[in-house]
C-alpha cells in the first residue's frame, strides 16, 4: 500500500466518523478555518520543546515524499489551536501527559529526550505506543483513546484539511453550490483563499 491510499484508508476511516457526524464539506472547511487562525499566531499551549516533538511526531506519520509531509503542512501549529480552543481541560491534560511519556520512553531508552533519539529509537517508541493504542481499543471501547491513536487523528486531520495536504496530495477540488447546465466543472479549483 503507498502512502496515498494509506492517507485515504485513515482519513475515511478513522477522521470522518470521528468528526462526530459532520458532512466532509463541513469538516474540511472547519478545518482550514482552525488552519488559518493558526497560521497567524505563535503557539498557545505548547512550549517549543513540546511544539518540535508534535512537529517531529506528526511528520514520522506522514513523511515529506514526492509530497510535502506533516512538518510542511504546521500540523503542530494546528494542533496547538485545537488544544488551545476546543479541547476540554481533560483532553489537554491528557495530551501534554501523553507528550511527556514520549520523553521519559526516551529516556528509558537511553536518549535524553524524543528530540534527541536516534531514528531507530524514535521509530521504536512510537511502535510501541501504537501497539499500546491498539490493544486499549480493544480491551475498552468506551475508554478515552489513547495518546497516540488521537496523535495520529489529529495529524491526518490537520495535514487532510491543510492547503499542502488538500492540493498536494488529495488534489481537492471545489465544486460548484449550485446546478448550472453550462458550468464547466473542470475551471472550478481550489484557490488560496479557501484555506
Amino acid at each position: 500500500m503507498n502512502r496515498r491510499d494509506l492517507l485515504r484508508s485513515l482519513a475515511t476511516a478513522i477522521a470522518i466518523p470521528a468528526i462526530s457526524g459532520l458532512p466532509a464539506d463541513p469538516s474540511f472547511a472547519l478545518g482550514r478555518r482552525a488552519h488559518r487562525r493558526a497560521r497567524a499566531g505563535g503557539l498557545q499551549v505548547l512550549d517549543p520543546h513540546q511544539g518540535e516533538t508534535v512537529a517531529t511526531i506528526a511528520e514520522m506519520i506522514i513523511p515529506a515524499t514526492d509530497t510535502p509531509g506533516a512538518r510542511a503542512a504546521e500540523v503542530h501549529r494546528f494542533i496547538d489551536l485545537l488544544l488551545a480552543e476546543w479541547a476540554p481541560d481533560d483532553d489537554r491534560r491528557q495530551f501534554l501527559e501523553g507528550l511527556a511519556d514520549v520523553d521519559a520512553r526516551a529516556r528509558a531508552a537511553s536518549a535524553p529526550d524524543f528530540l534527541t533519539a536516534t531514528e531507530a529509537q524514535r521509530a521504536a517508541i512510537l511502535t510501541a505506543l501504537d501497539a499500546e493504542a491498539q490493544e486499549r481499543r480493544k480491551a475498552q471501547r468506551d475508554a478515552p483513546p489513547h495518546f497516540f491513536e488521537r496523535m495520529k487523528f489529529l495529524t491526518v486531520y490537520g495535514y487532510c484539511t491543510s492547503e499542502v495536504g488538500a492540493t498536494a496530495e488529495l488534489h481537492y477540488e471545489v465544486i460548484p453550490g449550485s446546478y448550472d447546465a453550462c458550468t464547466e466543472l473542470g475551471r472550478w479549483r481550489a484557490a488560496p483563499g479557501d484555506f
